[in-house]
Parts: C-alpha cells; structure tokens; sequence
C-alpha cells in the first residue's frame, strides 16, 4: 500500500552503531578497501584511484601509477581499464588467466555494453590481435555454504567447505577496448565458446557478467553506477583456453581479496528458484530483476542505498527490485541462499501473482496483518521448496565472529517458535505451505504433497485475481480448486495451527480471519476504531480492514485520528484512492468512482508510536 519495505526474514537482525564508510571518492586520492580503509593505492593487492575499489592485479598484471597495466615482458598489452571508466564509474577490476587457468581479478562491468556508459570496467584487457579467432573455457564461482545447526542455535559461513560451482547459463562476452565483438552463455556446467573477429583497435578481454537472459536477472552494484558485476581476463595471442573463476576472497581471518564470488552465488541461488518453477509451468515468463549487492551495503539505512546503507537485505516493490547486504563484519548475505531466495519469493508474488503486503518489521510470536503474515511465510517457505532444503540459515556478525540464526521450516521446536499460531503468524504459515508442498509427510495432520505447479497455480489464479486482501485464505482457496488437492488433507494442516477449514478468500471457516474483514451492508458508514501504538503498524492491532459493494457512484472515504493513520481502496489488489499525508494527525480524504457490483476493501493503517492505545474516525460515505 505505501511506505513499503520486505525485509529479509522474521527474526530481523538490527545494526547497532555501525559506523558509515569514510572512504569515497571525495575523501580518497588512492582506493577503497573491502573495510571501507583508503589505501595508497598502489600496490598489487589494492591498486586504483580516485576513492574507487581496489583492485588485485592478477598474474602478469602490476600497479602502474594505480593501474593494474601488463607487466613489462610478459607479452600482454595495457590494460584496458584499469582506471577511470569514461562514463563516470570507476574501474574496479582486472585479473588475467593463470596460465588459461582461473581469474584473479574482476569487479564489475557495465551490464551490456562498452565500458563507457556509466558503469565500473572490469580491466585489465590483453594486447591487441587482428583476425578471427577463438577462445574457450569454464566460468566458476566459490560456493561457500550457510550453516545453521537448529539443536544448538549456532552457525557459520564454512569456508572449510567452499567448493568451486559453475556459473549456469551466465553471460559471456570478448571485449576489444570498449567494443563488445561476441557474446555468449555458459552451459549448464560453465564453460564456454566463443568466436570473434578483432581489428586491432585495442586490449582483448574475456569477461563473464553476473547476469542471465533467460529468465533476465542482473546482479549489479549499486555503490558503483549500478553496473554489472562482472571478472575478466586477457586473452592469450591467438586465443586458447580462458577459465575464469570468482573468488570468495577469505583468507581464514578475514576477507583480503576482492570477494567477487558473491554476486554469483546470488545469480545461482535466483536462477535456481527460477527454473524450478519454469520447470514445472514451462509457460511461466518472467520480467527482468536487477538485484543490488555490494560490499559497502550495511545494515545501517541512515544514508542512501547508493552509499550502500539499505538497512537489511529486501524486496523494494517500487523498483521491483533486490537489495542485498554484504558488508564484512556486519552482515554478509551472499551465500544465505534462504535469505536470497526468500527475497526472489516476493518478487515471484509481486510479478507473476500479487502481493497486498504492507512490508515491515516481524519477529517470530508477533501477531502481524495477514498480509504480512502470508508474504513473509510464503518466503520462508519458497526458500526451502526452491532449494530443496528444509534448514533456514541467515549467518551474520557479531562482535567479529560469524554466528547465524534459523530454523526447521518442517518441523516445529518444543518450546515452540509459534506462541500465537493462526493466520496471522509467519511461522503458521511457512509451515503450512512447506507441509503442503513437501514429498515427505512425517506427521499424521502431514499427508498432502501437492507439488509446485499446484503452488504455481493456486499463485497465478485464485490468489491473484480475489476480491479480499491477498492473505493465507486466498491462497488456501485457490490451492483447494486445484485438480487432485484433497481439501480435508488442507484442512487438516490447517487445524494443526489452529486455523479453521478456510472456504473462502475472505476467511470463511476461520473466525479469526472472517472477522478480520468487516462487511459494509449499505452507506454511509460511520466507524469508531481503537489502535494500538505500542506495536509497529504492519501488526494486525494497527489495521481495519471494510468491504464495501460499489453502486456506480462517487465514494468518498475519510479517517480522523490525533495520531499519524493512512488510508486506501483496492480493487482486487489495485489501488483506486489513498490518503497518507505521512502528519501527526489530522484528516486523510479520497474519493473514487465506483463501479456497481464490484467488491472493493477500504483498508486503514495506524502509524501511531505512542505508547498505548489511541482512537480513529473513519467515514465510507457517496452521494
């Protein structure tokens, strides 16, 4: 509705008192390390200019006046940006081959073109060659797994563990100076093949783009121009064998290379979520997603996200797009592939079905608006449907050491982690939607496994199209209509959590629900409402929901409160009048033309942060 936020999970972490990076352009004559520190600049290990990340020259490469350039007698030509891209962004990086082996280098390119429309260069580009020629080889990523261990409530990123991934179906190209001359894909195992013709114009440089075409998603930097992470290499005299391989860039200590491994990792675990849905609806089209990570990104928000402070890891509706937090030390979410595909989940609602969440805060127990409750769960859910692994795993930093939190998205802990079970809880409802999807029933309320093209479906029908707010119940009804679903088997996993045998959008067979949703018989309507302050105003205690039938005519809708409130109308999701003047009291006002027979839901949400309960006048009236 307005002042939107996803937020990663449910048990929300909060930065306290991290302080913002002082290194940048203005303040850096040299580059930027991964801590933020300005440095010299150069030095092979952290080489560049002008408050732009450093860059590791890679083998055969050095820093030249702060620029990673060939070094002097091994047959590579300059690099060919190792500086200052021409549109405005900096070059951060520039690794080449180790003997056609792997990348060392890499930072991030423009995302589609030549190095000069605004973007980060990759650099470090080979001599110059004329003729056609070709070159081949494997693209690869460190994977670096999320460990959370449920018995214990602890957790790590492994690096004992990390392992080299391909890079599936990302893109390829040769770049001559900033002439792209051919573009690929990797195949399903990473490698490559490519053909070009060069003229001699500039430095050869094989890069590999964290992005994919089919389905569209693009992992960029939003510290630096919003360019595409990218690693490059030269290319050897007469072409050959170039693999390129993104590091993770951990030391054992601590990170002391570029960690160009993680926007790859976010690349895979969204490719993966994506094409086990297209897997089973082959029909299913998605439109393109721009994902935001960078090493500056913290979880402190007092700042612009172009300065990397975004607050947590989200789903931003407006822009329809991710912001990832991968700042060391504070909270790196590259390799929590829960978390990432948790934040694909909203953007899969948003894109192929619809989402009336109001965004927010919530933490696990919190009795939050269904709205919120279903979106949120539906996340926690998708991520171990999509990954095919039930331990939820959101690692994080705290006083320097790695520590993580989660939790088993099948099986409910003794003491519980769900103290107000129903509709309008979280946990409630990932458990529910894993259950029903879920081949393995482990509990006699456990016997459905509906499959996910049942859960696509029950997403792109019935839950998209309703006429009541999109909440467990107009899920439950679609998945109900689905061919082969046994609605007693739904029904009972729904009574497991204390939910009614839901009949329809609005709640039917849940009094809980039903009475979330108070049906306006004829206008005018006149409402006294009691909201509560003490909570946050995506809790279900700050929201009033009315249906109303419209009659053909002009609606005017009105709330009066001491307090901050905000009000709207939607038709099946859409928003036909809103008031939110964002003011500590007052009168918020709209009015809409209405269509007769249609159904339309007048929601009011309190913003109120005193410390009790306070009151709101709202008025549905029409000529």
């Amino acid at each position: 509705m307005f002042r939107f936020l996803i937020a990663s999970s449910f048990s929300l972490l909060v930065a306290c008192g991290t302080p913002a990076d002082q290194c940048s352009p203005s303040s850096c004559a040299g580059c930027c390390d991964v801590n933020g520190q300005c440095q010299p600049g150069s030095g092979n290990l952290a080489c560049g200019a002008g408050g732009s990340i450093c860059t590791a020259c890679g083998l055969g490469l050095s820093c030249q006046v702060n620029l990673c350039l060939a070094t002097p007698g091994t047959g590579g030509g300059s690099a060919a940006g190792g500086g200052s891209a021409t549109g405005g962004g900096s070059a951060t990086g520039g690794g080449s081959a180790t003997g056609g082996g792997a990348a060392t280098g890499g930072g991030s390119a423009t995302g589609g073109g030549s190095a000069t429309g605004g973007g980060s260069a990759t650099g470090g580009g080979g001599g110059t060659m004329t003729g056609t020629f070709t070159i081949s080889g494997t693209v690869t990523y460190d994977y670096v797994p999320a460990v959370y261990v449920v018995a214990t409530n602890t957790g790590q990123l492994d690096f004992a563990s990390a392992a080299q991934r391909p890079v599936r179906f990302g893109q390829v190209r040769v770049v001559e100076g900033t002439a792209v001359r051919a573009t690929t894909n990797t195949a399903a195992d990473g490698s490559y093949t490519l053909t070009f013709s060069a003229t001699g114009a500039g430095a050869l440089q094989v890069q590999a783009l964290a992005k994919t075409t089919t389905p569209p998603i693009t992992v960029q930097d939003n510290t630096s121009g919003y360019a595409a992470w990218a690693i490059g290499a030269s290319i050897p005299t007469g072409g050959g064998v170039v693999n390129l391989r993104a590091t993770h860039g951990w030391n054992g200590t601590g990170y002391t290379a570029q960690r160009t491994a993680g926007p790859f990792a976010i690349l895979d675990s969204m490719y993966t979520a994506a094409t086990a849905f297209t897997t089973a609806r082959p029909a299913l089209s998605f439109p393109q997603l721009k994902v935001n990570w960078s090493p500056n990104n913290t979880t402190d928000s007092n700042g612009t996200v172009e300065q990397g402070f975004i607050g947590t890891s989200y789903f931003d509706l407006g822009g329809n797009q991710i912001f990832v937090v991968g700042k060391a030390g504070v909270d790196t979410d590259e390799y929590d592939n829960h978390v990432i595909v948790h934040e694909w989940a909203h953007y899969f609602e948003s894109n192929l079905s619809r989402s009336d969440s109001l965004g927010g805060d919530h933490s696990t127990g919190d009795i939050i608006d269904p709205r919120d409750a279903f979106s949120e769960g539906w996340g926690d859910a998708a991520s171990g449907m999509l990954l095919n692994a039930p331990i939820y795993a959101d690692t994080n930093w705290a006083a320097g050491q790695q520590d993580a939190f989660g939790w088993n998205l099948e099986t409910e802990p003794s003491p519980t982690d769900d103290t107000s079970p129903g509709t309008f809880s979280e946990a409630s409802v990932m458990r529910i939607l894993y259950d029903a999807w879920d081949p393995s029933n482990e509990a006699a309320f456990d016997t459905l496994s509906v499959g996910l093209g049942n859960v696509s479906d029950a997403f792109t029908a019935t839950h998209k199209t309703n006429d009541a707010l999109t909440t467990l119940g107009s899920f439950v009804t679609g998945l109900k209509a689905r061919p082969g679903v046994s609605a007693p088997a739904v029904d009972a996993l729904l009574a497991h959590s204390g939910i009614g045998p839901i009949t329809t959008s609005f709640g039917d067979g849940d009094a809980w629900l039903r009475a979330f949703y108070v049906t306006v018989p004829s206008l005018p309507l006149n409402a006294t409402v009691t909201l509560d302050g003490r909570e946050a105003f995506n809790f279900v205690s700050q929201n009033k929901v009315w249906v109303l039938t419209g009659n053909g005519a002009r609606i005017t809708v009105t709330a009066n409160s001491a307090s901050d409130v905000g009000v709207a109308a939607t038709l099946r999701g859409v928003e036909v009048g809103a008031s939110d003047t964002l003011t500590t009291g007052g009168t918020e006002s709209f009015s809409f033309n209405s269509t007769s027979g249609t159904t339309y839901v007048v929601s009011l949400t309190g913003y109120g942060a005193s410390m009790g309960l306070y009151s709101a006048t709202v008025a549905i009236t029409s000529p």
